[in-house]
């Protein structure tokens, strides 16, 4: 399983998350977010806990950002719902989350699966289609010599 690096032991009393979305083509969009509050040892085990066996995991069942709204701007039929969680560290950054860390890890704790369906559900009708994927696939190309 791929583990978040975790830094817990600096100073600080915010916590950051750092979370990767890495679409079917490998492109990558990372975004950090800082919670208000001090993450202990036994939180950051719990969050690392709850990732799936890849080390993934759905923002959305957490009320975090999905990270295709950035990136992409649009659904493509190689996207997927799932993302990395990269790091955990104490910081001494300003929150940046409108939830504060003690809010957050109810939210993790209470992930019994994660909903990637769902999550790609609401993303496409979100989203909409990539540019000219809309486009009627099924109009057939003229044939012949060129006039």
């Amino acid at each position: 399983m791929r583990e978040p690096r975790i830094d817990i032991d600096g100073p600080g009393e915010a916590t950051r998350l750092v979370v990767t979305y890495t679409d079917g083509t490998n492109h990558k969009f990372t975004s950090p977010m800082v919670l208000a509050g001090r993450i202990t040892a036994e939180q950051a085990a719990m969050l690392v806990g709850k990732l799936a066996s890849g080390g993934e995991f759905v923002p959305r069942d957490v009320g975090m950002p999905m990270l295709q709204t950035v990136s992409n701007g649009f659904w493509h039929s190689s996207d997927h719902a799932w993302h990395t969680l990269d790091e955990i560290a104490t910081t001494t950054d300003a929150p940046t989350a409108d939830v504060d860390l003690a809010s957050m890890l109810l939210r993790w704790s209470a992930v019994d699966e994660w909903d990637p369906d769902a999550a790609e559900a609401e993303l496409a009708d979100e989203l909409g289609p990539a540019p000219d994927a809309d486009e009627d696939d099924d109009e057939e190309e003229p044939t012949g010599p060129a006039p």
